[in-house]
């Protein structure tokens, strides 16, 4: 499938102004915000919850069914776990923080930037132990606490690493936030494309709040909005860097979108009916989608809350390879966002019917 360079262009903007806000698990409240403003003037209501779950919907004909298009908005991120008296922070990480890429790095808390200390080598020697989410700590530049007190940063306040959305060559970005900013971005320009289109269902646009602490925000929402129909989009890991080349795992960056029939462990994760990834193979297919296949015990999205939800929705889930996952250094290949972004609208423009994701197929001559 070819690609418009203006296409990549303009998700590329998107993108960048979207992961350029901070929002950690808790703290969406910008996000959500600019969401709010860019998707009013694309549908009939907007709302945001107590949680913080925006929900911009266009009504379809009475007794139309509903269809939710969903991603979340919160990124990796911490909070302020203690002020010391040196004026020095400690930390509560949010979701899937790892400490070894934190050590060194600006942060925004609060408001205010910082930097989380990196160990000098001429004081302590090279190497010693790894760094833990409670070895580092937070310096905003002043001598106490009641400096700290004084910048209006209190226990509680959110933490985020800065980094603003990088090139790399060809249509490659890297950056903090992609996970899952990228999906917002597809749910605003299927927004763009079906305004001022007659639609023959009512359509959501989802965005969820606190999915890297547990899938909570959707949770919330979809038992609420209890649609006929949830499209989940989401990032994924990608292998094919050099500490993932011995991994039995083939999803590449700018090879497509991933259909993943089952991901997650335990409790909580997706196993796709095989009904569900046949329709979306046959949707990549209609719309001439690049897609690939993989499976992966670790890491979950909203499909998980949502086809449970409400005693069980019909949800279909479209990822996006990422390398680098949870990092500041995320990379995607716009060519797989553009692909996400096709396969939402090609489901968006022919939807599955109820018997098209039957578990079972209908018996003959009922």
């Amino acid at each position: 499938m070819e690609h418009d360079p203006t296409l990549l262009a303009a998700l590329r903007a998107d993108l960048a102004e979207l992961t350029a806000l901070h929002g950690p698990s808790g703290a969406e409240q910008t996000v959500i915000a600019r969401l709010r403003e860019l998707f009013s003037p694309l549908v009939d209501q907007v709302t945001v919850d107590h949680m913080g779950n925006l929900t911009a919907t266009r009504q379809g004909p009475p007794g139309a069914p509903h269809i939710v298009i969903a991603a979340h908005a919160d990124e990796i991120g911490a909070t302020v776990a203690s002020v010391e008296p040196d004026g020095f922070l400690r930390l509560f990480g949010l979701g899937g923080v790892q400490p070894r890429l934190l050590e060194g790095r600006p942060v925004w808390v609060g408001g205010h930037p910082g930097v989380i200390g990196a160990r000098s080598g001429h004081l302590m020697g090279e190497g010693g132990a790894a760094a833990t989410i409670e070895t580092l700590y937070v310096d905003l530049g002043m001598d106490d606490a009641a400096g700290v007190a004084a910048l209006g940063v209190r226990v509680g306040d959110p933490v985020v690493l800065l980094g603003e959305l990088r090139d790399l060559a060809g249509t490659r970005v890297a950056g903090k936030g992609i996970d899952n900013r990228a999906g917002c971005v597809v749910l605003l320009h299927a927004l763009r494309t079906l305004h001022g289109q007659a639609l023959p269902y009512s359509l959501t646009a989802l965005v969820a709040v606190q999915e890297e602490v547990g899938l909570r925000g959707a949770a919330a929402a979809f038992a609420r909005l209890r649609p006929d129909l949830a499209i989940v989009i989401d990032t994924a890991p990608a292998g094919g860097a050099p500490d993932t080349r011995h991994l039995a795992y083939p999803v590449h960056i700018g090879q497509g979108v991933l259909i993943q029939p089952a991901g997650g462990a335990g409790d909580q994760g997706f196993l796709m009916p095989s009904a569900v990834l046949n329709t979306l193979i046959a949707a990549a297919e209609r719309a001439d989608v690049p897609y690939q296949l993989g499976v992966s015990r670790h890491g979950v999205t909203d499909a998980a809350a949502a086809h449970i939800a409400a005693g069980g929705l019909a949800t279909l889930q479209i990822q996006i390879p990422r390398r680098y996952s949870h990092s500041p250094v995320e990379v995607l290949d716009l060519r797989d966002l553009a692909a996400a972004l096709r396969l939402t609208e090609e489901l968006l423009r022919r939807p599955p019917t109820a018997e098209d994701l039957a578990f079972l197929p209908a018996s003959r001559g009922s």
